[in-house]
């Protein structure tokens, strides 16, 4: 049975099943699909995703379109420590809570930041709509104060001591904003580093690359 990634790295839910898979040492096909050049909704990957989103994971007969769902399903089967998405149930309710959470939170004006500002531009070839920029700003002030007192609350990851999965998506949401423009609270500098140097700084970065280097005007 062949596990196959559907991504582009500049997705930041693709990045959070990338990551997972390679820390778990998970053997995995990479199929690129190109969010810049439009590859998402066309055909072939149109075929294999009728949602036309980034990314989807098969594995052999099973098909997920949903990212969160994925990477719920990723860290169950292959990670033999079951560090990423612990079986006590007190534990793994938080990392669910955070998944929920961050739907209309860190992700929507994570997103929203980067969507506006670099990715619809570079699609489109237009100007970015620096109005919309700001609300998606104000509203991410918000969001990492939250995170840090509710979610955080003076411990290291949102669980405790350890990363789980919601750390690591927490983390691919945060280095979107990031990665254009964006000034990070200190406290969400700090978590950043603490997930970086539990991922590794060498994997890390070179996941986070894609990102950034559009950012910088790269494709």
């Amino acid at each position: 049975m062949v596990l196959t990634l559907y991504v582009d790295y500049v997705s930041q839910p693709a990045r959070a099943v990338g990551i997972l898979c390679k820390v778990t040492n998970t053997p995995f096909e990479e199929k690129t699909v190109s969010l810049v050049k439009g590859e998402h909704v066309q055909k072939p990957f149109s075929d294999v995703n009728p949602f036309k989103k980034i990314p989807a994971v098969k594995d052999g007969d099973l098909l997920i379109l949903e990212s969160c769902a994925a990477i719920r399903y990723l860290a169950a089967k292959y990670d033999g420590s079951g560090k990423w998405y612990p079986s006590d149930l007190a534990v793994r309710c938080k990392v669910d809570e955070y998944l929920d959470w961050q739907h209309a939170n860190t992700r929507a004006h994570g997103v929203g930041i980067y969507f506006n500002k670099i990715l619809l531009p570079a699609m489109k070839k237009t100007e970015p709509d620096m109005e919309v920029v700001s609300k998606h700003e104000k509203e991410m002030a918000r969001v990492e104060e939250q995170f840090a007192s509710y979610f955080l609350a003076s411990k290291p990851f949102i669980t405790g001591d350890s990363p789980t999965i919601a750390d690591l998506v927490a983390a691919v949401e945060l280095e979107q904003p990031k990665a254009a423009g964006y000034k990070l609270a200190k406290a969400t500098e700090e978590f950043l580093a603490r997930v970086r140097d539990e991922i590794g700084a060498e994997l890390y970065d070179e996941m986070h690359g894609p990102v950034r280097a559009l950012a910088k005007g790269g494709e």
